[in-house]
Order: C-alpha cells, then sequence, then structure tokens
C-alpha cells in the first residue's frame, strides 16, 4: 500500500505544480493583455522587477536542472523500491512545487511592472515542467526499475516492453 501511496503523491504533486504554472500564466496573461486595469510602476520600480524576475527565472531553471541531474542517478542507486519510491515522490514534490512558487512570482512581477517579457520567462519555467513531468515510463528510466517492479506498482496500466516482456 505504501508504493501505491508514494505514486499517488508522485502524480498529485507533479499535476498541482504543473496546471498550477499553466492557469498562473493563463491568467495572468489575460489579466495583463485583456483587463481594463494596469499597474504603471515608476521605471526604476519596474526595471528593477525585471531584473529580479529574469535572475530568479535563471535562477529556477539551472537549479532544477542540476538536482535532476544529481538526484535521479543517486535514488537509481537507492537499495529497495520503497526507498526509491520515497526519494523520487520528495524530489517531485520539492522541484514541482518550487517552480511553480517561481511561476507564480513572475506572473506577478509581470502584471505588477507592465513588462511582458517576464511572460516569456514564465513559459519557459513551465516548460521545464512539461519536459520533467514523471509519467510511469518516465519513472522507470529515472529509477532503473524492472518489468516486474513496474507490474506491482502499476497492474495492468504498465505495458512492457516488447523484448522482455513475460508472454
Amino acid at each position: 500500500m505504501k508504493k501505491q501511496d508514494n505514486t499517488k503523491s508522485i502524480r498529485q504533486a507533479a499535476s498541482i505544480g504543473l496546471w498550477g504554472s499553466v492557469a498562473a500564466v493563463i491568467v495572468a496573461s489575460l489579466f495583463y493583455y485583456v483587463s481594463p486595469y494596469r499597474f504603471y510602476p515608476s521605471a526604476h520600480t519596474s526595471q528593477w522587477m525585471l531584473v529580479a524576475g529574469s535572475v530568479l527565472a535563471v535562477l529556477a531553471v539551472s537549479m532544477s536542472l542540476l538536482v535532476i541531474r544529481r538526484q535521479i542517478p543517486q535514488l537509481r542507486q537507492a537499495d529497495s523500491i520503497d526507498l526509491k519510491l520515497e526519494g523520487y515522490a520528495s524530489h517531485v514534490r520539492s522541484l514541482y512545487y518550487t517552480l511553480f512558487a517561481v511561476v507564480v512570482i513572475l506572473c506577478l512581477f509581470m502584471v505588477l511592472s507592465a513588462r511582458n517579457v517576464l511572460l516569456m520567462l514564465a513559459i519557459v519555467t513551465v516548460l521545464m515542467l512539461f519536459l520533467a513531468y514523471p509519467n510511469m515510463y518516465k519513472m522507470k528510466a529515472d529509477l532503473g526499475l524492472t518489468d516486474d517492479e513496474m507490474r506491482s506498482l502499476f497492474g495492468d496500466k504498465y505495458i512492457a516492453n516488447g523484448d522482455n516482456a513475460a508472454e
């Protein structure tokens, strides 16, 4: 039962982070382009929000790439499938919730500074979330799971590769 709870928490964290970020970008862009309300900060404030948002986006995407690059091989070396899944769930939770917060901050900066360049950076960050989305086959590759372990986790949903499928 612990394995199913971990896979459920992985899916839930990834879905909240990804679709929450997509919704934040859509709402912010609709507010920016459609709404009659505008914020007009001073040029100095607007420039610093642009700089802070750009630095935040670059640091967040590079941090997530470095964390993925370092954590996935460490998780693959874990002794049991339970340890692998717990570590992977923690990794996905922290990655997706952190990037969700970064996207929300970028969207707020975009609306408050009246600079739509920050929308582009928020979209790039959301693209990072799409590329790292943990479906069952990505989990198999990331954690180095066998077909039997995948069947125990996902049951009939998992379709084994034709080369080593049990007939």
